[in-house]
C-alpha cells in the first residue's frame, strides 16, 4: 500500500475511533474526547479505567473479554504517537496503519453490545478491496505458506517426523486424515501452519530465505515475529470465510494490507527462481478453485467440532493418545502470546537489565512502561515471558503494573527452567505472577489437564517442586470449564483402560480356545491372513511391523516361521501346527504391548484422582 492511502486510512480510522469513543463516553460515564485525536481517545478510555477501578470492568462494560480489553489498550496506547501522521516514517506508519485497522475491528464488538450506537465505520476503499477479492488473498496467504514450508522441506516423510515432534501423533494423525495424498500440509489449519511456520529452531534454517528484503515486514521487531503476527490476526476472517459471514471493510482492509506484505518478498523470491510456487498464480485461480477453497474451509470446520467425540478402540491410537494428552499445547510454550524474540538476545537483555536494576531507584514507577524503556527493555510479552523464565522479579513487576498480558504456559516454562537450575529468583517470581493473576490471559480451557500433565512429568523426572507447581495448578484449574475438562480426560483415561483391558483378555486365552475360535470357518480367514502376511513381508522391500496391529504381526511370524505358506495351500497338519504357533505369538505381543500401557493408564488415573482431591477440582 502506498503512503498516500496509507495515512488516508488511518485519518478516516482516527475519525471511527473518536465518533465510536464519543458515543461510548455515555455509556462508561465520563466526558467525551475533547478533540478528534488518538491522545484524546486514550485519555477518555483511561478515564474510564479511573471512574471503574480497572481495565477488566472497562472491557465489561464495553462487551469485551479480558484479553480484548487489554489488546485494545496496547493498540490505543500505541496509537497516541500516530496524530502526527503526515510526518510518520514508513515504519511507523505501517505500524499505526495495523493498529487503527485493529482498533475498528474490535469496536464492532461493542456494537453488538449496544445496538443503539452508530457510528460510520466506512472507508474509501481501494480498487482491488472487496469480498470476493478477500477470499482470493486469504486463499493465497494459506497456500503459500504451505507450498513455503512444502518447498523448504522437500521431503513429506522428513516434514511429518517434524510434525509429530511439534504436535505430537494424535494431532498428526488428525492432520494427515483429513490431508490429501502426498501433501500432509493440506490438512493442517491455518494455526498449525503458523506454528510450523514460526518455529523459533526452524524459521531461519528452513524458511528465512524465502523473506529476503522484506523491508515491508517490520510490524514486530523481526519477520519472522511479523509474520506470525499476522497469521494468528488472520485466523477470524479465516473463521468468517468458511461460515460465509460478511467481512467489515476494516477487515478487508486489514487483510489486504497483510496480503501485499506477504506475497510481495514471494513473488520476488519466484521471480528469482528461489520458490517454484508463483504467488500470482494462486491470487488469479479460476472462480470454481476460489469456490472449492471456500467449501474446504465450511468442511474444516465442521470436521473440527467433531473431532474427539469418540474413542478409538485401536492399541496404537491408545498409545498415540496417552503421548497426545502429555504433549499438548507443549509447542506453544515456544509461541504464547504471539510474541517471538531470540532466547540468546534476552538472556543478555535480562541480565543487562538486572545489572542496570541495581542502579536505579527502587520505587514503584509512575510509568512503568517508561522505567522499562529506560531500561533498555521492549515493551514485549515474549521479553516478559524470559524475564519470568529467568527470575527477574523487578523486571516482571514492572510489566505487570504496567499492564503487561501473560499466558500460563509462561509459568509451565518458568518450573520446567526451576526444574533445571532452582533458585530464589525464579522461585519468588512465580510466586509473584500467581499471586497477581489480573492481567493472566484465559488462553485455553484445556490449561488444567495440561499443567497437571507437566506436574506428573516433573514428578517423574525428580524436578517437581509441589509447593510452587500446586500454586499454578490453583491458578488454572479455578475455572469450572476448566475443571471440566480435566474430569472429562479422567473420565476418557478409565474409559481407555476398561476398553484396553478387554482388547487384553481377547488374546490372553488358552491355546486350545484359541484355535478353536480360529477353526470356526475351518480356519480360512486366518489361513489367508497368514498367507498374506508372508507375501508382505518377503516381497516388500522395508516391511514395517511398528504399523500392524498384533493379529497382523502374529501372522507374519507365523507366515515366516512355516515356509509352506509360500504356496496358496498348506497340509491339515501344518496348518494345525501353525495356528497354535499363530496362537502363541498372538499372546506374546499382546502381552508385550499391553500390560504397559494399562499401567500407566492406572497409574495416571490414580494420580488424576490425587490431585483432584487435593486440590478440589471436581471429577
Amino acid at each position: 500500500m502506498n503512503n498516500k492511502t496509507a495515512i488516508a486510512i488511518v485519518t478516516r480510522s482516527r475519525d471511527i475511533i473518536a465518533l465510536a469513543h464519543a458515543q461510548l463516553a455515555r455509556e462508561l460515564s465520563v466526558p467525551q474526547p475533547e478533540n478528534n485525536s488518538f491522545d484524546a481517545s486514550y485519555r477518555m478510555l483511561d478515564d474510564a479505567r479511573n471512574e471503574n477501578g480497572n481495565w477488566i470492568k472497562v472491557g465489561e462494560l464495553l462487551g469485551f473479554n479480558r484479553q480484548q480489553i487489554l489488546d485494545y489498550v496496547d493498540l490505543m496506547r500505541g496509537l497516541r504517537g500516530c496524530d502526527d501522521v503526515q510526518n510518520l516514517d514508513p515504519i511507523a506508519l505501517n505500524k499505526c496503519l495495523i493498529d487503527s485497522l485493529q482498533i475498528v475491528n474490535l469496536l464492532e464488538l461493542a456494537k453488538h453490545k449496544y445496538p443503539q450506537l452508530n457510528w460510520d465505520s466506512r472507508y474509501s476503499l481501494p480498487d482491488e478491496t472487496s469480498e470476493d477479492n478477500a477470499v482470493r488473498q486469504m486463499r493465497a496467504i494459506e497456500l503459500l505458506i504451505r507450498q513455503v514450508i512444502d518447498e523448504a522441506w522437500a521431503d513429506q516423510q522428513k516434514l511429518a517426523e517434524r510434525l509429530q515432534t511439534l504436535f505430537g501423533k494424535e494431532q498428526v494423525a488428525r492432520i494427515m486424515k483429513s490431508a490429501e495424498k502426498d501433501n500432509i500440509l493440506s490438512g493442517t489449519l491455518l494455526e498449525q501452519l503458523r506454528i510450523i511456520f514460526s518455529n523459533q529452531e526452524d524459521y531461519p534454517n528452513y524458511y528465512d530465505a524465502y523473506f529476503d528484503g522484506a523491508s515491508g515486514l517490520n510490524y514486530a521487531s523481526t519477520t519472522r515475529e511479523t509474520l506470525s503476527q499476522f497469521l494468528q490476526s488472520l485466523n477470524h476472517i479465516r473463521n468468517k470465510i468458511a461460515h460465509h459471514k460478511k467481512l467489515t471493510e476494516s477487515e478487508m482492509l486489514l487483510l489486504n494490507e497483510y496480503f501485499d506484505q506477504v506475497v510481495e518478498p514471494l513473488r520476488n523470491a519466484h521471480q528469482q527462481g528461489r520458490l517454484q510456487t508463483d504467488p500470482d498464480a494462486l491470487y488469479r485461480a479460476p472462480g470454481e478453485a476460489i469456490h472449492a477453497y471456500q467449501d474446504r474451509l465450511a468442511k474444516q470446520m465442521a470436521d473440527l467440532e467433531d473431532t474427539g467425540k469418540g474413542i478409538n478402540k485401536k492399541l496404537i491410537w491408545a498409545l498415540a493418545g496417552i503421548a497426545g494428552i502429555l504433549v499438548i499445547s507443549g509447542v506453544t510454550l515456544h509461541f504464547s502470546g504471539g510474541s517471538y524474540v531470540n532466547t540468546e538476545i534476552i538472556k543478555n537483555q535480562v541480565s543487562d537489565v538486572q545489572e542496570k536494576l541495581g542502579k536505579v531507584k527502587q520505587e514503584t514507577s509512575v510509568d512503568p512502561r517508561k522505567e522499562l524503556a529506560n531500561l533498555g527493555v521492549q515493551w514485549d510479552r515474549g521479553t516478559m515471558e524470559q524475564a519470568i523464565k529467568h527470575g527477574d522479579l523487578r523486571t516482571v513487576k514492572l510489566f505487570n503494573e504496567g499492564g503487561m498480558t501473560w499466558d500460563s504456559l509462561f509459568m509451565s516454562a518458568a518450573m520446567t527452567e526451576y526444574g533445571k537450575n532452582p533458585s530464589k529468583n525464579l522461585a519468588d517470581t512465580i510466586e509473584y505472577v500467581t499471586a497477581h493473576p489480573e492481567n493472566r490471559i484465559n488462553g485455553s480451557e484445556y490449561e488444567c489437564r495440561t499443567e497437571i500433565n507437566y506436574m506428573r512429568e516433573r514428578m517423574k523426572e525428580g524436578s517437581l517442586n509441589e509447593t510452587l507447581n500446586g500454586k499454578i495448578i490453583h491458578l488454572v484449574c479455578a475455572d469450572p470449564k476448566a475443571q471440566k475438562i480435566f474430569a472429562k480426560t479422567r473420565k476418557e483415561a478409565v474409559e481407555r483402560q476398561s476398553s484396553l483391558e478387554k482388547e487384553y483378555a481377547e488374546y490372553n486365552k488358552p491355546q486350545a480356545a484359541c484355535v478353536k475360535e480360529l477353526m470356526k470357518d475351518d480356519g480360512d480367514a486366518v489361513a489367508n491372513a497368514i498367507f498374506k502376511a508372508r507375501q508382505a513381508a518377503v516381497y516388500t522391500l522395508f516391511p514395517n511391523e511398528g504399523r500392524q496391529d498384533i493379529s497382523q504381526r502374529a501372522a507374519t511370524a507365523t507366515g515366516l516361521k512355516f515356509t509352506d505358506y509360500q504356496y496358496s495351500s498348506v497340509s491339515r497338519k501344518v496348518f494345525r501346527e501353525s495356528l497354535k504357533y499363530y496362537c502363541d505369538r498372538r499372546f506374546e505381543f499382546a502381552k508385550q504391548d499391553y500390560p504397559p500401557v494399562i499401567d500407566d493408564l492406572k497409574a495416571q488415573i490414580d494420580y488424576y484422582g490425587t490431585v483432584a482431591a487435593k486440590y478440589g477440582i471436581k471429577i
